[in-house]
């Protein structure tokens, strides 16, 4: 929190460096957050790029007090809605974020866990954005709880609550499946 203030400061008294800093700390959480939302590099890039020209933007008025982190992931993540208001596509997990074990080689097991995987995603997207947003940066990118709810413009409590009810509702979704 201490760096983030700085480089704040260092931005707003003019100093070049300070957004390069900011760049290059946030860049790749950043990019990795939208890339598991969008299931596209290329868009994730063009995105991670608009997001952070958005921080560049609105740097000038960030709060000092206040850490970055969850101040750009909201950007990022406002970015990503924005996206997908205007192109009308739904959010796809790529294989990289719920994965199973692969280590056998046999073409059944290989058969079994590509279907396991389907099976997860199917049940995850049947949760609803409502659900999907917390409980994919609680249990995936493993963001605490203040800091989803900074993200999320939500109180701690409620974000508590919807990851416990959306995981709830996956265990009882995935379980009526087999």
């Amino acid at each position: 929190m201490k760096k983030e203030s700085e480089l704040i400061r260092r931005f707003k008294r003019g100093e070049a460096d300070a957004f390069d800093d900011i760049y290059t700390s946030y860049y790749k959480p950043v990019y990795y957050y939208i890339s598991k939302l969008v299931n596209d590099k290329v868009l994730a890039d063009d995105l991670t790029q608009e997001t952070l020209i958005k921080v560049l933007r609105g740097l000038k008025d960030a709060d000092e007090g206040k850490p970055l982190s969850p101040w750009i992931f909201r950007i990022a993540h406002n970015t990503c809605i924005d996206h997908y208001r205007k192109t009308r596509v739904d959010y796809e997990l790529t294989d990289t974020i719920i994965t199973c074990d692969t280590e056998k080689n046999s073409p059944e097991y290989s058969l079994l866990n590509k279907e396991k995987q389907n099976k997860i995603k199917e049940v995850f997207f049947k949760l609803g954005h409502k659900y999907q947003t917390p409980l994919l940066l609680r249990d995936f990118k493993n963001l605490s709880y203040s800091d989803i709810a900074a993200l999320m413009k939500l109180n701690e409590a409620t974000v508590k609550t919807l990851i416990r009810r959306a995981r709830l509702q996956f265990q009882k979704a995935y379980a009526e499946t087999y």
